[in-house]
């Protein structure tokens, strides 16, 4: 426990100094290693036996099919047909929001990336039809995380990798809370905001209605392309998911650059090689994180950290129940403070092990960590996704909370379900067997 304390003391240290996350994580563990009398000469072979895997190849495969989605206009195909579905419901542009990240931050695989495309496409849209600013900001942060939670997601893949199990279970898994939470989103917008517009005067034609689903309709289905290739080629056994990184590439180049283009004379939001530096860039430093997070992993086997983290909590409670609330209210406190990757990579084999001797069920278990940081990201005082939502669109953070706060309530019913109702996370997983 004592070493533990010292690791986190001398990362979380260099991290307020602003050294990059990947070097604070290095200094920290070899910190550790010297403390404890180990060699230091396992740093450079253990940072590079981290990222030979073919495996980490889907993230930056997914990192720069979710660019492709943003920039070559296939996530504003979605958002107008979604739109185009939802016109009559009242309170339609909040749902679209909702959806929308729920289906952009599937591909991206990032929460701050689906707040600043959603937000900047929706927020304007959603203020000219009478929302007020504040909700809408609030409404963008509490929904940037859902993606998150639909497979197939970058974290569940890290996730999945770092603790040893199935990347499919594990991305089925939160695939439960996220559909639910999405909907809860949609009724509590409604009630917010939805039941205070007018009645739509026009009256509902069939005819009418058709025809502007239909209008939207063949881009939007051409922009689906993506993530059913994905999810129906990983779940059909057609290939992996590093192998399905690389088809929804190769569909995101021929959606954005071939088909949208010549067949519907749409033009792509960015350059190819601006996208194409910018997904690397992305991608690079998520495995510096990767490399220098498989020394902490080392580190925490060799000075036996788990075993001594389980022995210390068996000292207090043998509750796998009382285990259970104890997690969840440490992971919404990192989640407040650290990228969700890199909470991941730095607490799962901290924690799996000691989840096991409680007898929790690891692929469970996943959906608890995973939704747990995605939470802490919308949590005061420290919520990266709602700094970032505040800031893009010009909002002051006090004004966002009170609109937040029924979302963030949510957030916590559904987080309370998906721990104490294992079910929720399984059932879906017990049907891809």
């Amino acid at each position: 426990m004592v070493l533990l304390v010292l690791f986190l003391v001398v990362f979380l240290g260099f991290g307020v100094l602003r050294v990059p996350l990947p070097f604070s994580m290095a200094l920290g563990t070899m910190v550790i290693l010297a403390v404890d009398n180990l060699k230091l000469g396992i740093m450079p072979t253990s940072a590079f036996s981290g990222v030979d895997s073919f495996a980490f190849l889907a993230i930056p495969g997914f990192i720069y099919a979710g660019d492709l989605m943003a920039h070559g206009g296939i996530s504003s195909a979605l958002l107008n047909f979604i739109g185009a579905v939802l016109q009559r419901l009242r309170g339609s542009l909040g749902a679209v929001a909702v959806v929308g990240s729920m289906l952009f931050g599937s591909v991206t695989g990032s929460s701050l990336a689906t707040v600043t495309a959603i937000g900047g496409i929706m927020v304007p849209e959603m203020v000219k039809n009478g929302y007020n600013k504040p909700y809408s900001t609030g409404l963008i942060a509490a929904s940037g995380f859902l993606g998150i939670l639909i497979p197939p997601s970058v974290p569940g893949v890290i996730y999945a990798l770092t603790a040893n199990l199935p990347v499919a279970d594990v991305w089925l898994a939160t695939a439960g809370p996220g559909v639910l939470l999405g909907g809860l989103y949609i009724v509590l917008n409604y009630f917010l905001f939805g039941k205070k517009q007018p009645k739509i005067a026009v009256r509902f034609q069939i005819t009418t209605y058709l025809s502007e689903v239909r209008r939207s309709a063949p881009r939007a289905l051409v922009a689906c392309l993506m993530p059913l290739i994905i999810i129906f080629g990983i779940y059909g056994g057609i290939f992996t998911p590093t192998e399905a990184a690389a088809v929804s590439v190769a569909a995101g180049l021929l959606i954005a650059w071939v088909i949208f283009p010549l067949v519907f004379r749409s033009r792509t939001d960015s350059g190819f090689w601006r996208v194409t530096k910018a997904s690397a860039l992305t991608s690079a430093a998520i495995m510096m994180i990767i490399a220098f997070a498989h020394p902490v992993s080392e580190m925490i086997t060799f000075t036996g950290i788990s075993a001594s983290l389980t022995e210390f909590m068996l000292k207090y409670t043998s509750s796998s129940k009382m285990f259970l609330l104890l997690v969840n209210i440490m992971l919404l406190v990192v989640g407040m403070f650290l990228e969700t990757n890199t909470s991941i990579l730095l607490f799962a084999p901290i924690l799996v092990p000691v989840a096991k001797a409680y007898g929790v069920d690891p692929v469970h278990f996943s959906s608890i960590v995973l939704l747990n940081l995605e939470i802490g990201m919308i949590t005061p005082p420290f919520a990266i996704n709602l700094f970032t939502a505040c800031r893009m669109l010009g909002v002051p953070i006090h004004q966002v909370l009170r609109p937040l706060l029924p979302f963030l309530l949510i957030c916590l019913f559904v987080l309370g379900m998906t721990t104490y109702f294992p079910q929720l996370s399984l059932y879906v997983v017990s049907l891809s067997h």
